[in-house]
C-alpha cells in the first residue's frame, strides 16, 4: 500500500509553525533567565552579614558568596538565551515572510529553507519583503507593514552595534550613536517574533482563501 503524500501547504505551514514554537521556547527561557538574574540582585535582599571562618583566610560571608556565584551563572544564562531568542525570532520572521511571499507569487514550497551555522540560523542579509500590495483583502496588512518597518529599523541598529563591537575600544566608550543603536536593537527579538506571528496569520489567510476560491470554481 502506497504511503499517502502530504500536501505541500501542510508541510509548509508546519514548517512555519515549528519556527514559531522554537521562538516561543527561547522567549520563555530568556524571560526565566532574566527573572533568575533579578533574584540575585543583592540590593533587594535583606543581607545576612554572618561570616564563616576559613583556614588560611580571614572569613567568608556565605550569602554574599552564593549571590556572587549565582549572579555569574545567571548572567551567562541570560546572555545566551537572549542571543538564542533573537536568532530564532529573526529566523521566524524571515522564514514566515519567505513562505508567504512564495505562495503569493504562485509558488508551492514544501518547507521554509534557512541556512544554519554552528547550531544557529544564519542572519539574513536582505530586508523583509514588502507584501502590503499583495494583501489588500487581509485586514492585518497595515499591521504587518508596521511590524516590518520596526524589524528593519532594529536590524539596522543591530548591524551598527555589531560594527562598534568589532572595535573593542569604541564599544567600551559611550558613543551616542552606539548607545542609541543598542537601545533600538534590544527590541529586535520581540519585534521579529511579532512579525513572524503576523506573517504566519497572513499565510493561513492566503492559503484558506485560495483553496476556497478553487473549491468554488470546481463546484461550478
Amino acid at each position: 500500500m502506497s504511503k499517502p503524500t502530504t500536501a505541500w501547504f501542510d508541510t509548509l505551514t508546519a514548517s512555519v509553525q515549528a519556527l514559531g514554537a522554537a521562538t516561543r521556547e527561547y522567549r520563555m527561557a530568556e524571560r526565566a533567565a532574566h527573572n533568575a538574574l533579578w533574584n540575585t540582585d543583592a540590593t533587594r535582599l535583606l543581607p545576612a552579614n554572618g561570616a564563616v571562618g576559613v583556614p588560611g583566610r580571614d572569613s567568608v560571608r556565605p550569602q554574599h558568596d552564593a549571590l556572587r556565584q549565582l549572579r555569574e551563572l545567571h548572567t551567562e544564562m541570560h546572555e545566551r538565551t537572549k542571543a538564542l531568542y533573537e536568532n530564532a525570532a529573526v529566523a521566524y520572521a524571515h522564514g514566515a515572510a519567505a513562505a508567504l511571499h512564495s505562495v503569493l507569487v504562485g509558488k508551492r514550497p514544501h518547507h521554509v529553507e534557512l541556512a544554519r551555522d554552528g547550531g544557529r540560523y544564519v542572519r539574513p542579509t536582505g530586508r523583509l519583503p514588502n507584501l502590503r500590495s499583495f494583501l489588500g483583502e487581509w485586514a492585518g496588512g497595515p499591521w504587518l507593514a508596521t511590524l516590518r518597518e520596526q524589524v528593519i529599523e532594529r536590524e539596522h541598529a543591530r548591524a551598527i552595534v555589531a560594527d562598534f563591537e568589532f572595535f573593542e575600544d569604541l564599544a567600551d566608550c559611550m558613543v551616542p550613536e552606539w548607545s542609541h543603536a543598542s537601545e533600538r536593537a534590544a527590541g529586535l527579538a520581540d519585534s521579529a517574533h511579532a512579525y513572524g506571528e503576523a506573517a504566519e496569520g497572513a499565510l493561513y489567510f492566503v492559503l484558506l482563501t485560495s483553496r476556497t476560491a478553487r473549491d468554488a470554481e470546481d463546484g461550478r
